[in-house]
């Protein structure tokens, strides 16, 4: 009696681990900003009122050339099997060709240095490897969308840094009139209750 009594603890031990065992992990965005370009080229931008981030003709200077920064603490993770970028997002149409989609570019940065409180398009961090790209079609609303990011690269970006954070990068770099806002953590509803809509990274260790 007591061999099967520690025969069925033994299984049930492990079936207890196996279940825990590669247990997706949900990590919300820690800082988010967008930058903007033209006569607003020194405003921050990172506590907007209306917690918006906004993405448009990333590759100009004038002041419809936005670009969002989205920074994530991975310092307790400690195994990358795969990961997706989870934004929820409207996506503008053009006014010159209403069928046209969204071309959201997901860059690497490799500094981290940046706040909330003081990231311009002056003074922002420079772009490194592009990991995604995805098409998206003109909604009305806001919807969640899930982006894959290749898990080796994202392991790199962790590991090149002391403390753990990872910096990404959102970017138009065909621009084609249509234009996208991402939710931020700093936006609340009418009622001033917190969305609870901000990015975050899924990562199965």
């Amino acid at each position: 009696m007591k061999t099967l009594v520690i025969i069925f603890s033994v299984l049930l031990l492990a079936v207890s681990s196996n279940s825990f065992a590669g247990k997706p992990v949900k990590v919300k965005v820690s800082q988010d900003a967008f930058v903007q370009g033209g006569e607003t080229s020194d405003e921050a931008f990172g506590l907007t009122k209306d917690g918006r981030l906004r993405v448009m003709k990333s590759n100009g200077t004038d002041k419809y050339s936005r670009i969002s920064y989205l920074q994530f603490n991975l310092k307790k993770i400690e195994s990358i099997e795969s990961a997706t970028l989870n934004l929820c997002v409207r996506v503008f149409p053009s006014k010159n060709d209403a069928s046209a989609q969204f071309s959201l570019n997901v860059y690497a940065c490799e500094n981290n240095k940046w706040s909330e409180t003081g990231i311009t398009f002056d003074n922002k961090p420079e772009k490194a490897e592009l990991l995604a790209t995805e098409v998206l079609p003109v909604n009305d609303d806001n919807s969640w969308i899930s982006i894959s990011i290749p898990a080796d690269k994202l392991k790199a970006l962790k590991e090149k840094s002391k403390k753990g954070k990872v910096t990404l990068v959102l970017a138009n770099d065909d621009f084609n009139r249509t234009s996208i806002e991402v939710i931020s953590k700093e936006r609340t509803w009418s009622n001033g209750m917190a969305a609870k809509r901000e990015a975050y990274l899924k990562i199965l260790p």
